[in-house]
């Protein structure tokens, strides 16, 4: 008979056995590793994270790669050393910081401090690990198995640049790509504007925004609770971890950012696909020794289109088990995913029963179709469900799922977007 009982809130390891000799030889240690491996590292302003892994690997623990406690890069480069090298089939977990490596701070973050941000600190990245017999021209094979958050909160945040509806604010982009579609949700300068007739009249809140998001350390399933910052409108957002960049070493010599993804031939990058959850296996081309496999940007939850720039942004443990596809062509990064959408499954009867509002954009433009259904379900949020603009923008961005539903109509298109009616309380 045994059992081990472990109390969280003195982070005490108390364990009580009765075994025979040989066995109990073989698990020396086991208590003292577990209750250390549990306080997790001190990173500053961020303090410290339960080091969960939801699911433990079979066959032994997983070797650890922080990421946490120190930036170990932020960007692609062939010619980034290793931080370790693994076999294949060895399981390997992935401590990583937020896509904005701010931390903690997100909670007190202020919306103008959304404006002075370093984008050139943007996605932190852990790794890159170098795994054994991976060589140019083979394929590398991504195992998720398994993700879980290593904080209680996640954030997203709205800027004047970024996203669907930014780039008021082009010079805030420079480090990535100039948009030019401008709207309320975008605006800057926010509040009445001087010569309009009524003065009285409703007026924009603008940009920039930040949106909190709370659920438990540790915590792969279930719901991300929101409480509105302008409304105080409720809602139970349907959650599956997962992280936004997964990538190798690039195809050529230099450095990369993560964003645009496939920067440097089929290397992964910020991809943003959330169906690359636990129990995905992902391929990537493999252009140097040993692939160099980096991840980061982790994610609570997203809709198809993370579509105001962020997601349910949060600090993450990844574990991934890696095996080499020898000699074996791929053009760009491939999947096997256990679910098309992945957080519909975290949805209730009850939620389900009250279906999903569906929008509608149609023209010749992919980007001006997306943009049209976008702002139809924002503008059915903010009427039927109460939302604030910024809070509507959000909802889609974490909950709203973008699809092109079809391209028969040559040379128009329509692009689609459902929100699940039953997640607001």
């Amino acid at each position: 008979m045994c059992f081990v009982h472990s109390d969280i809130s003195r982070r005490t390891f108390i364990e009580q056995i009765s075994l025979g000799a040989a066995t109990a030889a073989a698990i020396a240690g086991v208590g003292s590793r577990l209750a250390a491996a549990s306080e997790g590292v001190a990173a500053p302003g961020i303090r410290k994270p339960d080091l969960i892994v939801a699911q433990a690997p079979p066959g032994g623990s997983a070797k650890t790669i922080d990421g946490f406690s120190k930036v170990l890069h932020n960007r692609f480069n062939q010619d980034i050393p290793a931080a370790a090298g693994v076999r294949e089939g060895e399981a390997v977990q992935f401590l990583c910081r937020d896509a904005l490596d701010i931390g903690t701070a997100a909670r007190t973050l202020t919306p103008n401090g959304v404006l002075t941000l370093d984008l050139g600190k943007v996605h932190p990245l852990t790794g890159p690990v170098a795994i054994e017999g991976a060589e140019p021209g083979d394929v590398l094979e991504v195992e998720i198995v398994d993700v879980a958050p290593l904080v209680d909160f996640g954030y997203v945040t709205i800027s004047p640049a970024l996203g669907l509806f930014g780039s008021l604010r082009p010079d805030i982009l420079a480090p990535f790509h100039q948009f030019t579609e401008a709207s309320e949700l975008s605006d800057p300068s926010p509040g009445k504007v001087a010569g309009a007739i009524p003065e009285d009249q409703p007026f924009n809140t603008g940009a920039p925004f930040v949106q909190i998001f709370t659920f438990n350390k540790g915590q792969n399933t279930g719901f991300a609770s929101f409480v509105g910052k302008d409304t105080g409108r409720k809602a139970q957002i349907p959650i599956a971890p997962f992280m936004g960049i997964y990538g190798v070493a690039p195809l050529r010599k230099g450095m990369y950012r993560s964003v645009p993804p496939n920067v440097s031939g089929g290397m992964g990058g910020n991809t943003d696909i959330k169906q690359f959850t636990k129990g995905s296996k992902l391929y990537y081309p493999v252009y140097v020794n040993g692939a160099k496999f980096s991840v980061g940007d982790g994610h609570m939850a997203q809709g198809d289109g993370e579509v105001c720039v962020t997601a349910i942004e949060t600090l993450m443990a990844v574990t991934c088990r890696f095996k080499v596809i020898k000699n074996t062509i791929i053009e760009s990064p491939q999947a096997i995913v256990p679910a098309a959408n992945p957080t519909d499954f975290g949805l209730t009867k009850e939620m389900l029963a009250k279906g999903f509002y569906h929008t509608t954009g149609m023209g010749p433009d992919l980007m001006e179709n997306a943009k049209k259904a976008v702002r139809a379900m924002i503008d059915w949020l903010v009427r039927d469900q109460g939302l604030s603009l910024h809070e509507a923008y959000a909802i889609c961005s974490v909950a709203g799922d973008l699809k092109i539903s079809e391209v028969v109509d040559i040379p128009n298109w329509v692009v689609s977007m459902t929100v699940p009616r039953g997640i607001f309380q």
